[in-house]
């Protein structure tokens, strides 16, 4: 227990406070935010030295009471605004009036993210470089399912695994899915099993944004933040419409409803969600045999709960529930015959229940929060006769210490675990080494934040996580932003980061397929270090309009890292590499606001994802060389009409091999018209043309016609297997 004690005494050390005593004579600060003639409700006003703030009424209106005399900067930051700091003086039994006019910001550098500092930062001042997908920019592909539209998100990719029950993951800088790691309000809810199936399940309607981190942030986030960190932030009861519907089909037969409500509630807010999926038509358009489209009825359940006390303290506390039944096959395959060895079909059964919160805790002058999430998942799985079936419990919890030393640095520390139980049968049996899994790992982080000048920034931090197996784990970074100026940003980031693999749950062709599984050793934890540079420049193009540039370069090596080897036939080889393998490459993204109601972005990334090994160097699986996204929006306010142009191209990538297959992936192109008709009613209609161009992948399965057969498997899949498609909505929102 000797470890334990050294994280108790650290944890100490790092929460030791000393208690201040409050001034008996206070000021107070009333005043009203504005744009222009009309009043900005539920913006953030508050001073970050006192941990006091507040929130605007619906007249703008707020009131900060019983400030201590002295000399402070009050801030006030709202979505869509540009932010406003402003010099104030407090004087003794006195009360200062003021009033903030708020410029619309024409630039997503304003918008505050919390993800890169695990505090509240705009992006443009954050010395680690955020990438924030609003809910808007989600939505213009048409899609109505988060996974299809990560792939139009530059450095982005989703990667289909098996072409038989649809499961994908989303991979970064070309960096495996199991790399990536999932938050919702920050939590990591994820975990191993659901990262395989638990990202279809979000109801798009909840998410407010998304904020974005390449490249390995274990110091913040432990383990799974080896690649990059993708943050669901959900919507604001207090700023959410009082009801909202959207209902969509296409002519595959996709159904979409979902739902919310926000009803306004005294001194609590609240909203509730759900969101209802069906598909049950067979498409073969490939002519193999298999549909093309899993057949899939999905529930989701949301609800969210706040409750602000007065100052920057808040509670709040979210549940999700969601329920699966997909299933893929030939076209005689039905959920009657699961586990049939004469009709082949993969059928999966998965319910999942999320609670997560977060709870400021009532210190006067010192900001301690607890953050706190727990999941289960339940999947009952057969692909084709083979049964598999999975329990996983993931609990977490931070404490977090967020402290200013002086006007111009701040230190935040903390203390988290994490513990999970893994429970799984393989065709009604345990495997040794693979069956069960209990891991309890505590760790602590100290981040110190450092403003030098009004150009210069920088982030240090580290974290130690204790694991039974493998015992301390150090996980350092370095964070240096400089801005010569107000329009050019550049940004040096250094890190490493830290994997522990559950195998079966992440590595999902191990359970489909003929393919049998072969660990040549035991497995030691992956590692990996990363540099990564990041130029961001701003051009104005007249006082409204801007060209906003962002080039990133990134290199990562990783370590002991654990790749699947298919040379073999018939196998799946997992061991740790020898040697080493890297991600290296450059991300350019453009993005222009005109003056008119046009926007446009473009965004490509050239990337060398490989392996070397006893001399020889090999490109990884499933890594495109060359990938482009880009959309463009012309609005008609006029009439209400908006129009979204969206596309991906994918260059070539490294495939498995199989007899008289290519082991090198064509290059393709996706690409989508939505056109959405506003109404001054809050109503909204739209319609999409989906992948118009119609390219397919023609022979993502192999030996589709034997599919019990040796040769028979399901992970060659590089490209859509959806052709064009055509889908129409409506949505509606009461305020």
């Amino acid at each position: 227990m000797d470890y334990y004690m050294k994280f108790a005494v650290l944890f100490l050390l790092l929460f030791h406070i000393p208690m201040q005593l409050s001034a008996q004579n206070t000021g107070n600060i009333n005043g009203k935010v504005i744009s222009g003639d009309k009043p900005v409700p539920s913006a953030t006003v508050g001073i970050q030295s006192l941990n006091k703030g507040t929130f605007t009424n619906s007249e703008g209106e707020f009131s900060l009471l019983d400030i201590p005399p002295g000399e402070y900067v009050l801030s006030v930051s709202a979505v869509g605004f540009k932010p406003h700091k402003k010099n104030i003086s407090v004087e003794q039994g006195k009360e200062t009036y003021l009033e903030f006019d708020l410029r619309i910001s024409v630039t997503e550098l304003d918008q505050v993210v919390v993800t890169g500092t695990l505090k509240e930062t705009s992006i443009k001042e954050s010395p680690v470089k955020v990438s924030w997908i609003s809910n808007e920019a989600l939505k213009k592909s048409g899609s109505d399912n988060l996974m299809d539209a990560i792939k139009y998100i530059n450095g982005l990719y989703k990667q289909v695994d098996c072409a038989v029950c649809g499961t994908s993951n989303i991979r970064i800088n070309g960096m495996e899915g199991p790399y990536t790691s999932v938050l919702i309000d920050g939590m990591p809810v994820m975990g191993a099993l659901a990262s395989v199936y638990g990202l279809n399940g979000i109801n798009p309607n909840i998410i407010e944004s998304l904020e974005i981190i390449k490249g390995p942030n274990s110091t913040l986030y432990g383990s799974q933040a080896m690649g990059g960190v993708v943050n669901i932030i959900t919507k604001n009861p207090k700023t959410a419409p009082l009801f909202s519907t959207q209902i969509s089909t296409n002519t595959h037969s996709e159904h979409n409803i979902n739902l919310s409500y926000s009803p306004k509630i005294d001194n609590a807010e609240t909203l509730f969600s759900s969101s209802f999926y069906n598909s049950n038509a067979f498409i073969d358009e490939n002519k193999d045999g298999f549909s093309d489209l899993t057949q899939d009825s999905r529930f989701t359940f949301y609800n969210k709960w706040r409750w602000d006390r007065g100052t920057f303290e808040k509670t709040s506390l979210a549940v999700k529930f969601y329920h699966e039944d997909r299933l893929g096959g030939v076209k005689e395959y039905s959920q009657q015959l699961r586990g049939s060895g004469q009709v082949y079909g993969e059928s999966v059964i998965t319910d999942r229940l999320e609670v997560f919160g977060t709870h400021d805790l009532p210190f006067e002058s010192e900001k301690l929060s607890v953050n706190a999430s727990f999941a289960y998942h339940d999947q009952d799985s057969y692909y084709g006769d083979y049964h598999y079936v999975a329990s996983q419990q993931t609990a977490f919890a931070n404490l977090i210490w967020d402290k200013p030393v002086s006007g111009n640095s701040d230190v935040l520390a903390g203390f988290s675990f994490q513990y999970d139980i893994l429970d799984q049968t393989f065709n009604q049996q345990e495997l040794p080494g693979g069956s069960e899994d209990r891991r309890f790992v505590p760790g602590v982080f100290l981040q110190y934040d450092k403003t030098f000048s009004p150009w210069i920034r920088t982030l240090s931090g580290i974290r130690v996580d204790h694991h039974n197996d493998h015992k301390l784990i150090y996980s350092p970074r370095l964070n240096l932003k400089i801005s010569p100026d107000s329009h050019t940003t550049v940004r040096l980031n250094a890190g490493t980061g830290f994997r522990i693999v559950n195998l079966f749950t992440e590595e999902h062709e191990a359970l489909t397929g003929s393919r049998r599984v072969v660990i040549e050793e035991s497995l030691d934890p992956e590692r990996s270090i990363n540099l990564a540079f990041n130029l961001n420049r701003i051009i104005d193009v007249g006082e409204y309009s801007i060209i906003n540039t962002d080039v990133d370069v990134f290199y990562t090596r990783f370590s002991n890292q654990i790749i699947p080897n298919y040379d073999t036939p018939n196998q799946i080889i997992y061991s740790n590499l020898s040697g080493h393998s890297v991600s290296r490459g450059v991300s350019v993204n453009l993005a222009h606001n005109f003056v008119i109601p046009l926007t446009y972005m473009v965004g490509f990334t050239v990337q060398d994802v490989y392996r070397f090994e006893n001399g020889t160097k090999k490109d990884l699986l499933f890594s495109p060389n060359f990938t482009a996204v880009f959309n463009l929006t012309y609005s008609i306010s006029d009439i209400g009409l908006t129009m979204d142009y969206t596309g991906r191209i994918n260059g070539k990538m490294k495939l498995p091999e199989y007899p008289d297959r290519s082991d090198l992936s064509n290059t393709f192109t996706e690409q989508n018209l939505k056109l959405t008709k506003s109404f001054k009613n809050g109503v909204q209609f739209f319609m999409a043309g989906m992948n118009l161009f119609d390219y397919t992948q023609k022979n993502p399965l192999v030996a589709p016609q034997d599919p019990f057969s040796d040769e028979f498997a399901t992970d060659y899949v590089f490209g859509p297997i959806q052709g064009r498609r055509f889908l129409m909505g409506i949505s509606f929102d009461i305020k």
